[in-house]
């Protein structure tokens, strides 16, 4: 990718499945490894190999785009406060996206329902409905933190299911009606998305405050036990 032009840098630390790219604006390089809960350890590092492997300094990075959840705490809390310190670091913009926007965002085009979803920890999962409506994607009703096992519920048509699956998942297709999955390759979340969501925003002129960026944590609505 090597450029003399700013690139973002987009940083995805919602889950166990870490992932970070560059972008100018045409290409994307990407990088995405299982960091499982040692994020805080080589978060950093990793930036520096991506750049390094595209012959960039980190001079070079004009913008961040971060996912700033639904996801797992400590992970998201690792990411944030790293696009933190580097907007506030090197004076640059930072634009938070929700990781199921990410999740879902390379499915747009299909035009049919989406619940793209991410593990939430203790066997259960975060959801989020998505649908095209008046020629534009936008989410249906609120975040859903439910048991794996109600991940399907309510699906009353034909859905595209997309996401993460928890550790303990004990298959890795979700048999249900209305459920339809895409292969594992495209059920990946990647942070090429998230940079291409980041990249739009930064060409609107539209950062985030770095006082009130916060983690989008999604609780239970009930205790399980």
């Amino acid at each position: 990718m090597e450029t003399d032009k700013p690139v973002l840098l987009a940083i995805d630390t919602s889950t166990e499945m870490a992932g970070l790219a560059l972008y100018d604006g045409r290409r994307v390089s990407e990088v995405i490894w299982h960091s499982g809960r040692n994020q805080t350890s080589v978060l950093l590092g990793q930036i520096q190999h991506l750049l390094s492997m595209n012959r960039l300094e980190l001079g070079q990075v004009g913008a961040i785009a971060v996912a700033i959840g639904p996801g797992m705490f400590n992970g998201l809390r690792v990411g944030l406060s790293t696009a933190k310190g580097l907007g506030y670091g090197r004076s640059i913009p930072v634009y938070g996206a929700d990781t199921l926007e990410v999740t879902a965002y390379p499915h747009r085009s299909s035009h049919r329902p989406i619940r793209a979803f991410v593990p939430a920890g203790r066997g259960r999962v975060v959801f989020g409905d998505y649908r095209y409506r008046n020629g534009r994607w936008v989410r249906a009703g609120e975040f859903q933190n439910r048991a794996f096992e109600e991940l399907t519920s309510g699906l009353a048509e034909p859905t595209l299911l997309t996401g993460e699956l928890p550790a303990n998942a004990e298959a890795e297709r979700i048999e249900s009606p209305n459920a339809e999955q895409p292969r594992p390759s495209l059920s990946v979340r990647r942070p090429g998305c998230l940079a291409e969501i980041g990249w739009n925003r930064w060409l609107d002129g539209e950062p985030d405050d770095l006082n009130t960026l916060e983690p989008l944590y999604v609780h239970s609505a009930r205790s399980d036990g």
